[in-house]
């Protein structure tokens, strides 16, 4: 079930027949037969680095559970090795991993991508690049977008934004090696790294490269870091071939646990519990008074965890009938 095979052998590639794809889709074979209106949750919430806020555009349970199975179909297709976004077992850290061991690393972000990623040009990339029928493209089209673009809570947006830039983003790794660098793309963050000093041209080639697609590097993102410089590769801190914890990470994960042990709200303290784990992905060894502190609660935990999952199943099959 989870082989990776080419783009040509996906069950997605040259579709024709509508109930085909509700079939793939795990759909009631007449989906496509009726007019489905979603409405999807709209909030926004500070970004980590207090730099205004993220706008989130979260579908409803039966849209994201289609959606879902859109994105198990495209991470059975090959992609090249430095896509990391997407990808089943690939995270921000690894993302930050493929660059430990460069001495110079340069980082860009795209500006607004989702908005960017229009309903035309998913609908050209599931007809040109995935050869789907016409209204078969335009039905795939319709379920991973929202208001004419791609929805920033959906589970198969990131695969699918790759897919719509998949040419500009091979251009880019053929510039990154052309002037001997390392290439990752982990959504909009794209790095390069070299154990020689990059060129101003890597960057001017890119920058170039996203206007012809109607695209902008953000500014404040862009970076280069020198063999000496403490380096940030997404939100992960790189220093003499070692990953580190950001500051404001571990200002973070300090005051919610000083949080935990004046209210020991459970809720709070499983929060804590997956900030830690996050963190020691990045550095194991972190924080060991608030390991032990969590460990304290370990079982309080497993009877949490396993009374909001029956909660949350209730409510859906509540949403079913």
């Amino acid at each position: 079930m989870n082989k990776e095979y080419s783009l040509e052998k996906s069950p997605l590639y040259r579709l024709r027949n509508k109930r085909k794809l509700a079939d793939y889709l795990k759909m009631n074979k007449d989906y496509f037969e009726k007019e489905h209106n979603y409405q999807y949750n709209v909030f926004s919430r500070p970004k980590p680095n207090g730099d205004g806020k993220r706008i989130f555009t979260v579908p409803p349970d039966e849209l994201k559970k289609i959606q879902k199975q859109v994105c198990r179909l495209l991470n059975r297709i090959e992609t090249p090795d430095w896509v990391i976004s997407g990808k089943k077992g690939y995270s921000y850290i690894t993302n930050a991993e493929a660059h430990m061991s460069s001495k110079f690393v340069k980082t860009m972000d795209i500006s607004k991508f989702y908005d960017s990623a229009q309903r035309s040009r998913i609908y050209k990339m599931f007809l040109n690049t995935f050869k789907m029928e016409h209204d078969v493209a335009w039905c795939m089209t319709e379920l991973v977008t929202y208001k004419g673009a791609l929805p920033t809570g959906s589970p198969s947006s990131q695969l699918i934004i790759y897919w719509t830039y998949r040419d500009m983003f091979e251009e880019i790794n053929r510039i990154s090696r052309k002037n001997g660098c390392i290439f990752s793309l982990y959504v909009d963050d794209m790095t390069f790294s070299s154990n020689n000093p990059i060129k101003k041209e890597v960057r001017e080639e890119v920058a170039c490269l996203l206007k012809k697609n109607d695209l902008l590097a953000k500014a404040k993102k862009d970076h280069y870091y020198q063999a000496k410089d403490f380096k940030v590769v997404t939100g992960v801190g790189l220093q003499d071939g070692k990953k580190i914890v950001l500051n404001e990470k571990r200002k973070s994960a300090i005051q919610l646990y000083e949080q935990c042990k004046k209210s020991y709200d459970i809720k709070n303290i499983e929060k804590l519990n997956g900030v830690l784990c996050s963190l020691r992905q990045i550095e194991p060894g972190i924080f060991p008074e608030i390991f032990n502190f969590v460990q304290s609660y370990k079982d309080e935990l497993k009877e949490y965890s396993q009374k909001r999952f029956y909660r949350m199943r209730r409510q859906r099959r509540l949403k079913a009938r």
